[in-house]
């Protein structure tokens, strides 16, 4: 088949971005021909790197949906005779808009990925994040009942413009049918994990050091990084001979790094942005404190090297990833930092649970593998071949 992806930014770092180049390239090595149309392109020696030589990169300008860029993505669906557009950016409305006016005249279908929980965002978070301030209290009500209705009709509006709504999670899909106001058992919205994006270097595996890895973006909204300060100023003093890296960066990375070194914590490290397989293959526990999350790659790709995660337990598709108490630690919602703490400590003090931990997380991260997961997908192309 012909498939082109549609990209916000492209090629670019981060999660949605990888997903999309690992599943392209296999795409491509199962048959398939692939392009990929994006607004933006920052870093084109990814593509160079790491996409496969025979996939096309094309480029549309802003503002979005433009008559100029409906008429040029109709010429590249058309030139390919593309017959699956994935939209990667669901989310806004309009880009859907593009897709669907683009679409026009051509046998392609429109198969549209949520790659978030399905009722929440950065905007309602934001909204809630000056609720908790105790400031401008009914203004910020009023505002949040506002976000959160424009927000179930974007989603709704691009969900009856796709012919398939692909989530992250089978726990997604009661979550996304109430916020959407979707009446039924619709066929169309689907569940497909994201894959492992990782290759697992079996050279570079070692007995596990005493070693916490966080390994995602440094912000507040969604990743709560400045809890990870709050737990290792706990346990730091209690374990003198671990320590927490911290891999990423972001927004708040210099707010973290000043809250570091206010408390005066040791045997913490930013490393910045890093690829993770080394701190993956020597690390023994893996921390993510997010408020929300769609999937949460970092926790499938720690576990293929045995990383034990310690996940906040903020959104339902953790559950199919982790079995508690068996393949990593889940702890209950909303966050309790004294919790949290407690079930990282336990952990840092037994051996014996973590190296079981460390081989039911490699087990249970094949069910994530790349071949799994493409194979899902290419069930999804079936129901719209010509």
């Amino acid at each position: 088949m012909d498939i082109i992806f549609l990209m916000g930014v492209y090629p670019n770092y981060g999660g949605v971005e990888k997903v999309s180049t690992i599943l392209a390239n296999e795409f491509v090595k199962r048959g398939h021909k692939v392009s990929i149309v994006s607004f933006e392109q920052p870093h084109p020696e990814l593509a160079a790197s790491e996409l496969d030589s025979s996939i096309q990169l094309y480029k549309l300008e802003r503002p979005v949906n433009s008559s100029e860029n409906r008429k040029r993505l109709r010429e590249i669906i058309r030139q390919f005779d593309a017959e699956i557009l994935i939209n990667q950016w669901s989310v806004p409305y309009y880009v859907t808009e593009l897709c669907r006016q683009a679409m026009k005249g051509t046998r392609c279908k429109l198969i549209s990925v949520h790659h978030n929980l399905p009722n929440t965002n950065a905007r309602i978070q934001a909204v809630e994040i000056e609720l908790e301030t105790g400031r401008n209290i009914l203004f910020n009500r009023i505002k949040l009942f506002a976000v959160r209705f424009f927000s179930r009709l974007s989603l709704r509006w691009s969900y009856m413009r796709s012919d398939a709504y692909v989530v992250l999670s089978p726990s997604f899909i009661p979550i996304a049918k109430k916020y959407m106001w979707i009446r039924g058992n619709k066929d169309k919205l689907i569940s497909i994990f994201n894959p492992i994006t990782i290759n697992v270097d079996y050279s570079r595996l070692s007995s596990k050091l005493k070693e916490i890895v966080y390994v995602g973006r440094i912000e507040y909204n969604q990743k709560r990084t400045f809890r990870l300060v709050e737990i290792w100023e706990q346990l730091q003093p209690l374990f003198p001979d671990w320590k927490l890296t911290i891999i990423g960066d972001g927004p708040d990375r210099k707010d973290l790094g000043k809250r570091i070194s206010r408390k005066g914590l040791k045997q913490i490290s930013m490393e910045g942005f890093r690829n993770p397989s080394e701190y993956y293959a020597r690390a023994a526990i893996l921390l993510l404190v997010s408020e929300y999350e769609g999937f949460g790659l970092v926790i499938t790709e720690g576990m293929t090297y045995g990383v034990v995660p310690v996940v906040l337990g903020s959104y339902s598709a953790v559950y199919d990833i982790i079995k508690n108490g068996v393949s990593g630690i889940i702890t209950s919602y909303p966050y309790s930092e004294t919790e949290f703490v407690a079930k990282v400590k336990k952990l840092m003090s037994d051996s014996n649970m973590r190296n079981t931990m460390s081989l039911n997380a490699k087990k249970a991260a094949v069910n994530f593998s790349l071949k799994e997961i493409a194979d899902r997908w290419e069930e999804l192309f079936k129901r719209f071949q010509s």
